[in-house]
C-alpha cells in the first residue's frame, strides 16, 4: 500500500473529532476548524435534518438546539438527531435513544460521517496537494473496547456509505480501542513535557466518554510496547446517562406525561434544557 497520510477519527457519542499526519513527518495535527466554530478540538455529534429526515441541514455545533424566542411559535422546525453511536452498542433496545420512524441509525451514522468526511477530504487536499484519498490515506478509527465484530462491521458499512472508503472491505481502515488510543496519547504527552513513564511501570487509563466508561490497567514494556495487566472493564454509563437521569428526575418532579409531551412536541427545547444543565 502506498500510504502517505494517516487520519485518525474519533466518532464519539456526544463529540467527534479527527487528527492527521503525513507519514514521513512526526507532526500530528488535530483539527480545530469546524462549521461556524474555530478553536475546539471536537464538535458535537449532532445532526439537524429537513422535515422528512432525508437531507442534513446542519451538523456539529450549529445543529444544536438554540433557545426558542418567545415570539416563535414553530416548535417543529428543528429536527435534531443525537446520541446515534449508542445504537452500535450491545445494550437493551429500550436504553437506545429513539429515532424518528423515517430514519434508521445506520443512515444517521453514515450521514454524520459523510459531513465529517467532506471536511476531512477538504483539509487533506488543501494541506497536501497530489494525495488521492482512497489510494494514499489510511483511516484509523477509535472505538469503545465493548464493540463487537457486528459493531465494527456496521462502522465499516457506514464509512463506505459516507464516501470515506471505496469499498466496505477496504484495507485502508484500521480500528483501535479508545483506551489504547488514550494510553498512547498520555505517553506521548508526557514525553512532550520531558517526563517519561519508567519501563515496567504500571498505570491505569480511565476513559470517561459520552456513552461508555472504560478502565484499563497497563504496563509499559521496552520499545514503547504496552501489555494489559488486568482485563479491561467498562460499561455504557457515560455522560449521556447522566443526562438521562436528569430527565428522570424532572419526570418525578413534574410528571412523566409532562416530560413526554415536551419530548414529542418540543424535542429541540428539551435538548437545549439538557445543554444548559450540563453547563
Amino acid at each position: 500500500m502506498d500510504i502517505r497520510a494517516v487520519v485518525a477519527i474519533d466518532f464519539g457519542t456526544t463529540f467527534s473529532g479527527f487528527a492527521y499526519t503525513y507519514r514521513s513527518s512526526p507532526e500530528i495535527i488535530t483539527n480545530d476548524s469546524w462549521p461556524q466554530q474555530i478553536g475546539p478540538l471536537k464538535t458535537n455529534t449532532v445532526l439537524q435534518y429537513d422535515s422528512n429526515y432525508q437531507n442534513v441541514i446542519k451538523w456539529g455545533n450549529p445543529a444544536l438546539a438554540q433557545r426558542q424566542s418567545r415570539r416563535s411559535k414553530d416548535s417543529s422546525s428543528s429536527k435534531t438527531v443525537e446520541l446515534i453511536k449508542l445504537h452500535l452498542g450491545n445494550i437493551p433496545q429500550n436504553e437506545k435513544p429513539s429515532l424518528p420512524r423515517q430514519l434508521n441509525y445506520e443512515k444517521a451514522i453514515s450521514d454524520y460521517l459523510r459531513e465529517l468526511g467532506k471536511l476531512i477530504k477538504e483539509t487533506i487536499s488543501t494541506r497536501w496537494h497530489g494525495i488521492k484519498f482512497f489510494e494514499h490515506v489510511l483511516l484509523v478509527i477509535s472505538i469503545p473496547a465493548e464493540f463487537d465484530d457486528r459493531a465494527k462491521d456496521t462502522m465499516r458499512k457506514c464509512l463506505h456509505n459516507a464516501g470515506l472508503t471505496n469499498s466496505k472491505e477496504s484495507n485502508k481502515v484500521e480500528f483501535t480501542t479508545e483506551p489504547e488510543a488514550a494510553a498512547i496519547y498520555c505517553m506521548r504527552n508526557l514525553e512532550g513535557q520531558n517526563e517519561t513513564i519508567p519501563i515496567n511501570a504500571s498505570f491505569m487509563v480511565v476513559d470517561c466518554g459520552g456513552g461508555t466508561v472504560d478502565l484499563t490497567t497497563r504496563k509499559l514494556l521496552r520499545d514503547n510496547k504496552l501489555s494489559e495487566i488486568t482485563e479491561r472493564t467498562g460499561d455504557f454509563c457515560g455522560g449521556s446517562y447522566v443526562d438521562r437521569e436528569f430527565i428522570k428526575f424532572l419526570s418525578r418532579r413534574l410528571g412523566k406525561s409532562t416530560i413526554n409531551l415536551l419530548k414529542e412536541n418540543n424535542y429541540g427545547q428539551m435538548q437545549y434544557m439538557i445543554q444548559q444543565f450540563c453547563q
